[in-house]
């Protein structure tokens, strides 16, 4: 019988102490919807940056690729994958860094604000000051400067599952 406690005690422990998914939420300051396309990471988008900020359960792996418009030069592509996600960057011959694009669909690669698949549609828009709440399955911010798109796709039930990005490189 004492041994029933004892489990029982320690089962009630182990679930009155488990973190929930939204954890301690950071005082989000919005941003435009133009500062984040602009630096949706919250750090330069090069190779060194991103191997320095996505440490923990991020594997890196490298493409190598001809330019195209010179098959003498070798281009590579950068690859960062967890389980669930992909990022992309493109480094030129010349040493230019530039952000393909890329699916996340688990909290490996946190954005801007702690913007991540598994918030909720409400802490979402929070995260922003110029993009009013609306009730699509999917949302898209697009840049023509920058040549950028970003689209975060909501289930049924408002928590986001994933998001997709792809920039323009020639």
């Amino acid at each position: 019988m004492r041994r029933l406690v004892i489990i029982g005690m320690l089962g009630f422990a182990v679930i009155a102490c488990k973190t929930t998914k939204e954890g301690v939420s950071k005082s989000v300051q919005p941003i435009s919807c133009k500062d984040f396309l602009n630096q949706p990471f919250g750090v330069d988008e090069t190779i060194a940056s991103f191997k320095k900020q996505f440490v923990k359960g991020v594997k890196v792996k490298k493409v190598i690729r001809r330019n195209k418009h010179d098959a003498q030069k070798v281009d590579t592509i950068f690859q960062f994958h967890s389980r669930k996600s992909n990022i992309f960057i493109y480094k030129t011959y010349f040493n230019r860094e530039m952000i393909l694009g890329g699916k996340i669909a688990d909290s490996k690669f946190p954005l801007v604000n702690g913007v991540v698949p598994g918030m909720k549609r409400d802490i979402f828009f929070k995260s922003f000051n110029d993009f009013e709440d609306n009730r699509k399955d999917s949302i898209e911010l697009y840049s023509k400067e920058l040549m950028r798109t970003f689209t975060f796709t909501f289930d049924s039930h408002g928590v986001l599952k994933k998001i997709t990005f792809s920039s323009y490189i020639d």
